[in-house]
């Protein structure tokens, strides 16, 4: 009788005894899983909240509860969703006219001649692969519509670099064939109608500090940089690449501004709709379908018209579940799932062990572990652009404090803006969050290991640098205060 591998569920025949094993392995104090969350952050007195934030624990993880998180929602069933992904490589579809590939939105004509060159530079093929990409640049660069400009360069690759060409006079550009998604032919899809989209979600992004357009069009960007430098062989099928790039461009539609802790803490309406359970990622993704169900019809701007069916309840289940994954409280779990199937079938297993079933649907995990460590980055991005996305969610959070204080709720970690030390805030967060994260990354994409961990090692040294200014100039204020 065949057995299940407990991650995949192929060949199953028994699911909770498959279940059970997994815990088993989970539980072994062997397993990597016990290396995600560690001791020393658990007992730190500075950055032990971030176990809870990240973790979901408070003082020392329960790996047994760890372990049942690995499994909440994970459906141990035999599935074959092969029917729904292969469709869209089908070699017979219907090809876009050239015509109808080189649309440009309006928003490229309201530039200047200068500004469309500048845009055209920053939207280039080879500069979106880029690891030091600056979305703050380009979202002064074109008029601060980052997220459209930016997620039609990246989905709707090479004809948007082509059509913005054109419209220069310039010649077309040289773009890889092997390096190009080509979702445009893929899927049948109308650049307008992806535009037309892409400016209904980007409207529907609040003006926060932090989460807001530039945010969400950062971290497209870097999930496409991330599955260039080699992420994307851990996917099977174009479809689910393309969900999520557009998973990136709504991960954080409509977000207040404030934290699911804050939420549930206030009992807000999202929080009572969502029964405290993953309030803002459940909401954001329920905004994006919103509009793709209510709005986009009548918009032009149902990109998914093309595809068949099978393919767009796909669509729908890679893309929602790809959003809830950005629920920081998941992250040791997820991170341990991902170790997990490290330990037992090594990076260069085939990819299909580093598939997941969820509702019956065979899910990538590195892709979903992409778009979550994309979503916290910036610590990894180098000088300047990592303070300034520091400082930006730092006062994001100030704000929250500040409401939690007026409420007299219990403030949220580095909410507080009279006890929480810029540098340490971001030293925990690196040390503890961050760069093994990375690590654990640079295991499947070897990249990582020469392009994105110095740069992590050098925003280190940077915070250790300003603490001990901080120390030293706190120290010249008391001993003038005691003299």
């Amino acid at each position: 009788m065949a057995q299940s591998d407990g991650v995949t569920g192929k060949g199953l025949s028994s699911p909770w005894l498959a279940g059970a094993n997994l815990i088993d392995k989970l539980l072994d104090t062997n397993h990597p899983c016990h290396k995600v969350l560690t001791e020393e952050l658990t007992d730190d007195p500075e950055h032990g909240h971030l176990a809870e934030q990240f973790g979901g624990v408070r003082k020392k993880v329960n790996f047994k509860k760890a372990a049942k998180s690995v499994l909440n929602g994970l459906k141990f069933i035999k599935t074959d969703c092969a029917a729904a992904q292969g469709l869209a490589s089908l070699k017979a579809r219907i090809r876009q006219p050239e015509e109808v590939k080189g649309y440009l939105p309006p928003e490229w004509h309201n530039l200047s001649i200068s500004r469309k060159s500048y845009v055209y530079r920053l939207l280039s093929y080879d500069v979106l692969k880029a690891w030091d990409y600056d979305s703050l640049e380009l979202s002064v660069a074109c008029g601060e519509n980052p997220l459209l400009f930016l997620g039609w360069a990246i989905i709707c690759a090479p004809h948007a670099q082509r059509a913005m060409a054109a419209s220069l006079g310039l010649e077309k550009p040289d773009i890889k064939d092997e390096d190009v998604y080509e979702f445009v032919d893929e899927f049948r899809m109308t650049p307008e109608s992806c535009c037309n989209f892409l400016r209904l979600a980007e409207n529907d992004y609040n003006p926060n500090p932090y989460h807001n357009n530039i945010h969400a069009a950062d971290v497209t960007q870097t999930v496409f940089s991330l599955l260039q430098m080699g992420a994307d062989k851990y996917s099977t099928a174009p479809l689910e690449i393309f969900t999520l790039l557009f998973a990136a461009v709504c991960h954080d539609q409509g977000h207040p501004g404030t934290n699911n802790a804050f939420e549930c803490n206030t009992r807000s309406d999202l929080s009572i709709i969502y029964n405290d359970s993953s309030v803002l990622e459940n909401m954001h993704s329920a905004r994006a379908f919103r509009l793709l169900t209510h709005q986009a019809d009548e918009s032009n701007a149902n990109f998914l018209a093309g595809m068949q069916a099978t393919q767009r309840d796909a669509f729908r289940v890679i893309f929602t579940k790809a959003i809830m994954w950005t629920d920081m409280s998941l992250h040791f779990a997820k991170l341990a799932q991902l170790k997990a199937i490290l330990s037992s079938a090594g990076p260069d297993a085939p990819v299909e062990k580093f598939y997941i079933n969820i509702e019956g649907r065979s899910i990538p995990l590195v892709l979903l572990i992409v778009l979550h460590i994309a979503d916290i980055s910036n610590p990894a991005k180098p000088s300047p652009i990592f303070v300034e996305w520091c400082d930006r969610l730092l006062n994001e959070g100030f704000a929250q404090g500040d409401k939690e204080k007026k409420r007299a709720l219990p403030v949220s970690p580095m909410c507080d803006r009279e006890a929480t030390n810029r540098s340490d805030s971001q030293l925990g967060f690196i040390k503890y969050i961050v760069r093994p994260s990375f690590v654990l990354l640079s295991d499947l994409v070897p990249r990582v290991v020469n392009e994105i961990l110095p740069i992590i090692q050098d925003n280190l040294n940077y915070w250790n640098e300003q603490k001990m200014a901080d120390e030293e100039a706190a120290a010249e204020v008391e001993e003038k205060v005691d003299s």
